[in-house]
């Protein structure tokens, strides 16, 4: 008989640590998750601070827009280009790059800017108020009838507004 009980208590205490190591490892778990959790949450909240940064830009972008109106080719001894950018958004703009064929215009002294815009130095920031429009000018080295000019006007907001004048 004595040999039974050791067998039996030898069973009842092996299903005590299984319980125990089952509770435990329950327990490092959800501490496991808790950690996980509070990881997570500082991590989004400062991900979701730069998201509300990021779209709050984008609703103002979306209310800028803007269009190249016209574009004179101008054939006497100058050869000047002009271009006539307008703003038909709801919010001002702020112009701050033009580019002729892929070649920048701004870092140049060779663009002018004519009222009512307000032009600021270099580099180029051309303020163009609600239902404004703005002239700039430049003088290409050498343009002939049937050249063709690709013109990307860019503001500060980060839209573009492209557009392919043909000179007469």
């Amino acid at each position: 008989m004595n040999g039974r009980r050791k067998s039996r208590r030898w069973w009842s205490r092996r299903g005590i640590s299984t319980i125990v190591a089952n509770m435990m490892m329950i327990g490092i778990t959800l501490s496991l998750g808790a950690i996980l959790v509070a990881w997570a949450g500082q991590s989004y909240g400062a991900f979701s601070g730069g998201s509300q940064l990021f779209y709050q830009q984008r609703g103002q972008a979306l209310q800028e827009n803007f269009v190249i109106e016209e574009v004179f080719f101008e054939k006497n001894t100058t050869g000047q280009v002009f271009v006539f950018v307008r703003n038909v958004g709801l919010i001002n703009i702020n112009v701050v790059a033009i580019y002729a064929n892929g070649v920048s215009l701004t870092p140049n002294s060779v663009l002018t800017v004519f009222a009512p815009c307000s032009f600021s130095g270099t580099p180029l920031s051309v303020s163009i108020g609600v239902g404004s429009v703005c002239e700039f000018s430049w003088q290409p080295s050498l343009w002939t009838s049937g050249t063709t000019f690709l013109i990307v006007v860019a503001s500060q907001r980060g839209n573009q507004v492209a557009s392919s004048w043909r000179a007469p």
